[in-house]
């Protein structure tokens, strides 16, 4: 009688679970619900959707799934797959880094939504799963709560980097998230407390140097005329459907940005921190007012810049 019980149990629990994912498995240009509504949100915590996420998958939402798509190497159509959401939830907790993902690397698996029925029927069976999870080994994702060898590991890394001056005691606490926080924030990372691929990166880079058109840059600026607030977004000519030429008839490349002339006059020089020195070459349909878009030779290179308002440094 118990085991039929499981049986028909588990048998529900598939078919809850497969009704979920095949609803989510193809959202496209129209569809609306709360399916929707998650996809916009890693999309905006990720900085490739700047609008609010109202429900709605708008051409907005799609732009963006396409610029997600073509950064991780997939068919970039603009509809929110299986593959497309499981790739872009991990990247929105710090489970995968972008940057460096190739098509067949490891990508956890999201959770399961199952019916509240079936959720409280399993109450006992997620708590001791979700025990079991709170062990990290070095390399695993590390979040708040976690404990073991990871955490050792993290709390000594932040250590010798002046984060963190408590004991390396394995308990990935408050004050060890915090760390890990201000860590990620003076890498320019997004702080949010998840110690994943690229963070372990960061913390094994002792130089951490900044690519900067050739140029180093620290505390100084050079010589400068003035400086603009700007929302500064990035774009590559290896988008799909991108000119590889700027309005000026240059290459679109590093080192180049597109610019409101009225602001900032084609040809201006200006010095970007964390970028390094550009040339205003090119211009755009929504570049208007104080906003510019900085130029990368690839798509990946323009997911990690995302979209930020910084000062920049006009030389000329």
């Amino acid at each position: 009688m118990k085991l039929r019980r499981l049986f028909w149990t588990l048998l529900l629990i598939s078919a809850v679970c497969i009704s979920s994912l095949c609803s989510a498995a193809a959202l496209k240009y129209g569809d609306r619900g709360s399916e929707v509504k998650e996809v916009q949100e890693y999309l905006i915590a990720q900085c490739l959707l700047s609008e609010s996420a109202d429900g709605v998958y708008g051409q907005a939402t799609v732009n963006a799934i396409k610029n997600f798509q073509s950064a991780l190497g997939l068919e970039a159509d603009g509809v929110c797959g299986a593959e497309t959401y499981k790739l872009l939830r991990a990247a929105a907790y710090n489970e995968i880094d972008v940057t460096t993902y190739r098509p067949g690397d490891y990508v956890p698996e999201p959770p399961k939504t199952v019916s509240g029925a079936v959720n409280s029927a399993l109450n006992v069976v997620t708590t001791v799963v979700e025990t079991a999870t709170q062990y990290a080994g070095v390399g695993d994702v590390i979040k708040l709560g976690m404990e073991g060898d990871g955490v050792v590991y993290l709390q000594n890394k932040l250590a010798e980097r002046g984060f963190y001056d408590g004991e390396a005691d394995g308990l990935a606490d408050a004050d060890v998230i915090d760390a890990l926080k201000d860590f990620q924030s003076s890498c320019g990372m997004q702080a949010d407390g998840i110690c994943g691929r690229r963070t372990y990166s960061a913390l094994e880079d002792e130089a951490q140097p900044l690519e900067l058109n050739d140029y180093e840059f620290s505390s100084d600026v050079p010589d400068f005329s003035r400086v603009i607030r700007v929302e500064a977004t990035a774009y590559s000519s290896a988008e799909p459907g991108l000119n590889a030429y700027t309005a000026l008839g240059t290459l679109c490349q590093r080192g180049v940005i597109a610019t409101d002339p009225s602001i900032i006059p084609l040809g201006t020089r200006v010095f970007i921190p964390g970028y390094g020195y550009a040339v205003a070459e090119d211009t755009g349909g929504a570049i208007v007012g104080h906003k510019i878009d900085v130029a990368f030779d690839t798509i990946a290179e323009c997911y990690e810049f995302g979209r930020q308002f910084i000062d920049i440094y006009i030389i000329d």
